[in-house]
């Protein structure tokens, strides 16, 4: 797939009220449960970490098999020393699917604690080593396979939803078969998060929207390139990793509802089993918690 989100490879998905960009498949389109599915767990994940680290690998089996068995053993035991090794949470998101190989293979994403751990090379390469030196196949380090998602911050959690919104298309699907082909960690929203209203802010905080707004401003006015980069480093403190993934999708913009363009020319899809209300903005003050984050007042530039 192609990293760089635009208008011909993307569709529209609402989730909570908000717009996000999501893979578009060139047929048979998304699953959309499966997809909603992908950002409530992103979500919970974000409700015990401020930052998460989500990490791409692909697992290709050595045989066929009607179920997913050696996968789910396989995991399980690689999450339980991964929980030991950085001792937080670990959970994960993989898709089974069958082209036109024999075998059936895995996409499958790891999340944990990006506090705890902020580069995926030495995680997947691990991985890498346990399913090969098992005899389950081989394993294939995938490009670009990692982001770090910040808890409200849309701009670095978007690149992270488009990517694993891959994971999701019904193309390559096996459909005549019990085993299931999503596979989800068991995994709950944090106790201190439970209130829907903040659970809404997981993924959009508009005070972090409307900061990166300002930001953004600033950053137009600067001609350089490599000053702008510079400027926003300061300002938001981003690291200079989330930076440079942030170059493989220069069309987002800083926005409530980046990359958008006429909505009329762009498909758009509905998260399943949600009440979704469409809105032409999300009001920064939907209750006083909202109100008191945006009472911090910017001096213009």
């Amino acid at each position: 797939m192609t990293f760089k989100i635009s208008t011909t490879n993307s569709v529209n998905f609402i989730y909570k009220d908000h717009s996000y960009r999501v893979f578009k498949p060139k047929t048979k389109g998304q699953d959309l449960k499966a997809l909603t599915k992908v950002f409530r767990h992103c979500e919970c994940m974000l409700s015990h970490y401020s930052k998460v680290l989500v990490a791409r690998i692909d697992l290709s089996t050595k045989s066929y098999s009607i179920n997913n068995q050696a996968f789910l053993k396989f995991i399980k035991k690689q999450l339980s020393i991964l929980t030991k090794q950085y001792n937080c949470k670990v959970s994960y998101i993989c898709a089974r699917e069958r082209n036109t190989s024999s075998n059936h293979h895995y996409h499958l994403a790891v999340l944990l604690s990006g506090h705890k751990i902020n580069h995926s090379s030495k995680l997947t390469y691990q991985l890498k080593h346990a399913w090969e030196s098992e005899g389950l196949g081989s394993a294939s380090l995938v490009k670009h396979p990692y982001y770090l998602m910040h808890r409200g911050n849309k701009f670095s959690i978007e690149p992270a939803l488009y990517r694993l919104s891959y994971f999701t298309k019904r193309a390559t699907k096996e459909a005549s078969i019990k085993a299931h082909s999503y596979l989800f960690s068991k995994l709950e929203y944090s106790t201190e998060h439970v209130d829907k209203r903040f659970n809404d802010m997981l993924l959009v905080n508009p005070a972090i929207t409307y900061q990166q707004n300002k930001k953004a401003a600033l950053i137009n006015l600067d001609n350089s390139e490599a000053g702008g980069i510079k400027l926003l480093k300061r300002l938001s403190g981003i690291s200079s990793t989330q930076l440079i993934q942030s170059k493989l999708h220069r069309s987002l913009k800083y926005s409530d509802h980046p990359n958008q363009v006429n909505n009329a020319e762009v498909p758009l899809q509905h998260s399943k089993n949600r009440s979704i209300h469409m809105q032409s903005d999300r009001s920064p003050y939907a209750n006083r918690q909202h109100k008191a984050l945006l009472s911090v007042r910017f001096t213009r530039h």
